[in-house]
């Protein structure tokens, strides 16, 4: 009876590992179902801005935009055409223009303001593209507190991305001794100052 009862034990642990062992290997991968987090900003086509509406944007920004402590030095306003490698656009296109091509509007504008010692110097960029994108802060990166990084040349440079319908705004602080945070924040609270003043239709 012992030695009946030790050689059912050893037959049922057979079964249960070899159960164990091809229920492991012959499984399959169970989906997971995910929450998505849908946004409630209106997607219609009305959001997106042409590029005739995009360059009286600028216009606006170049004429009206004020940052305490600054000085508008420098405007991208008129002609200006950037030719690229296509291989940087995903084969898109050559030229950073509505079409790819030199002959029609470049789809990007910079401001470039400075301070009085022109030791601090903010770059204000507008991209414009052919997709909604919506309302919001994009990125806001911080490459210091890194140790292995230079954090002096890591202290030199700030920047933030936002979104505005279909156009992607950078703010860039670049200082010659170490950054101050709040002046690009304070840059940006006056760009969506200004974006809440337009009136283009």
């Amino acid at each position: 009876m012992r030695g009946r009862m030790g050689f059912l034990i050893i037959l049922s642990s057979t079964f249960l590992i070899a159960g164990c062992t091809d229920d492991a290997v012959t499984s399959k991968t169970k989906l997971e179902n995910k929450k998505v987090t849908v946004s409630n900003q209106k997607t219609d086509e009305n959001q997106i801005m042409n590029h005739d509406q995009f360059e009286k944007l600028f216009a606006h920004m170049n004429e009206h935009l004020k940052i305490d402590q600054f000085q508008l030095k420098a405007s991208t306003r008129g002609s200006d055409f950037t030719i690229i490698d296509k291989e940087l656009s995903f084969g898109k296109r050559k030229w950073l223009t509505v079409d790819g091509t030199s002959e029609s509007p470049s789809t990007q504008e910079s401001l470039y303001f400075e301070d009085k010692k022109q030791t601090t110097q903010l770059s204000i960029h507008f991209a414009y593209t052919d997709h909604y994108i919506g309302e919001d802060m994009i990125q806001y990166p911080s490459n210091s507190g890194y140790n292995k990084l230079n954090q002096q040349l890591a202290n030199q440079s700030d920047l933030i991305l936002i979104s505005y319908r279909n156009l992607v705004i950078s703010v860039q602080q670049n200082t010659l001794s170490k950054i101050d945070p709040e002046t690009t924040r304070l840059a940006v609270e006056r760009v969506i100052k200004e974006l809440g003043q337009l009136n283009i239709h």
